[in-house]
C-alpha cells in the first residue's frame, strides 16, 4: 500500500469513528511526510481537545508551523512541548533550532547542551554548538564541539568541513587540510573542500596546486564564482594575460555577473584598451548584486576610466 492509499484509507476509517485516536495519530504523521501540513494542524487540534496535556501533539504543532515558515507559532508549541517533557532531547534540539533562526543564540545554545546533558553523544547537537561558538569567534572551542561531532558520527562530512574551517581560522593550514581531505574521502564531489583546499594553498604560495584545486571545483561546480575569482586574479598575477580574458569571455557569454565583468576590466586596463574597460566596468556596476569588489570603488573607477576616455577622443 502506497501513501496515497493509506492516506484514503485513514481518512475513512476516522470519517465512520472519529474516535480512533490512533488512526488519527497515524494519519497526522503520514501528512507529514506529505506536505499536507495544515490537514495535520486540525487532527491535531482535535486531538488536543482531548489530550491537552500531550507534549507530542506540541512537538507536532511545532513542525507543522516549521513548515509553513511560521517560526513563532512554531517556538510556542516547542516551548509548551519542553514544559510538558523538559528531558526529550528531540524537543530540546527542535526549539534550540527554532531560537537559532530567529537569532537568539544564547538561548539555543542552553538548549542544545540540555541536549547533551540528556543524550551526551549527541553528534547533531555538538555540531550546532559548534556552529554557534563559530558564530561567537570562539573558534578553539567550536574545534572541540566539532571534533566531539564526528568522534559520535565520523561519517559526517559537514562535521569535518566545519572543524576544517575553524582550523583554517586559526590560521593552522596543516590540520585543516586534512579534514578537508577527509571531506573530500566521504563526499568527493564536495566543490567547497576543493574551493578551500585552493584557498589555504594560495595563502601557502603553493601557486600550482592552488590553480589545480580551483579547476578541481569548477569540474564539480561550474556556477561557483569565487573559485573563478581566484584563478583569474592568479592568472593576471603570472602574466598569463590571454588565457584569463579568453576564460572570463566564455564565462560572461552565459553568465551576467559583476565579479567577472569586474576582472575582465582589469584585464583590459592592462591591454591598454580604455575603451573596452569601461564597459566592462559599467556592466559590473549593472550586477553589482553579484559584485563583491567594493562597489564605491568600482564607481570610482569607473568615472575615471570614463573622463579618460573622453579626454582621450577630445584629444584625437
Amino acid at each position: 500500500m502506497n501513501d496515497s492509499e493509506k492516506f484514503e484509507n485513514l481518512q475513512t476509517t476516522i470519517k465512520l469513528n472519529p474516535q480512533n485516536f490512533q488512526a488519527r495519530r497515524e494519519l497526522i504523521m503520514l501528512c507529514l511526510d506529505l506536505g499536507f501540513e495544515k490537514v495535520a494542524l486540525n487532527h491535531i487540534k482535535y486531538l488536543l481537545e482531548i489530550f491537552p496535556e500531550d507534549a507530542d501533539l506540541y512537538f507536532n504543532t511545532g513542525i507543522c508551523w516549521e513548515k509553513l515558515k511560521n517560526d513563532e507559532y512554531a517556538l510556542i508549541a516547542y516551548q509548551k512541548a519542553v514544559e510538558l517533557k523538559p528531558d526529550e532531547p528531540d524537543f530540546l534540539y527542535n526549539l534550540a533550532l527554532i531560537y537559532e533562526k530567529m537569532g537568539e543564540i544564547d538561548k539555543a545554545m542552553e538548549n542544545f547542551k540540555k541536549v547533551i546533558f540528556f543524550k551526551n553523544e549527541d553528534a547533531n547537537a555538538f555540531f550546532s554548538i559548534g556552529v554557534l561558538y563559530s558564530k561567537k569567534k570562539n573558534h578553539k572551542t567550536a574545534v572541540k564541539c566539532f571534533k566531539k561531532a564526528i568522534e559520535y558520527n565520523y561519517s559526517d562530512y559537514f562535521a569535518h568541513f566545519y572543524l576544517a574551517g575553524e582550523y583554517k581560522n586559526l590560521k593552522m593550514y596543516d590540520f585543516a587540510l586534512v579534514e578537508y581531505k577527509k571531506v573530500l574521502e566521504l563526499s568527493s564531489d564536495y566543490s567547497w573542500a576543493y574551493f578551500n583546499i585552493a584557498q589555504i594553498y594560495y595563502e601557502l604560495n603553493r601557486i600550482d596546486d592552488a590553480i589545480i584545486m580551483l579547476k578541481k571545483t569548477l569540474e564539480k561546480n561550474s556556477k561557483d564564482f569565487g573559485a573563478m575569482k581566484l584563478l583569474v586574479q592568479i592568472w593576471i598575477k603570472q602574466g598569463e594575460i590571454d588565457g584569463a580574458l579568453e576564460f572570463l569571455t566564455n564565462v560572461a557569454q552565459n553568465n551576467e555577473n559583476g565579479d567577472i565583468y569586474y576582472l575582465m576590466s582589469r584585464i583590459f586596463e592592462i591591454n591598454d584598451d580604455m575603451e573596452s574597460r569601461c564597459d566592462c566596468l559599467e556592466l559590473a556596476l549593472e550586477y553589482q548584486g553579484s559584485l563583491t569588489f567594493d562597489i564605491d570603488a568600482v564607481r570610482q573607477e569607473y568615472k575615471e576610466c570614463k573622463a579618460k576616455l573622453l579626454k582621450g577622443q577630445e584629444g584625437g
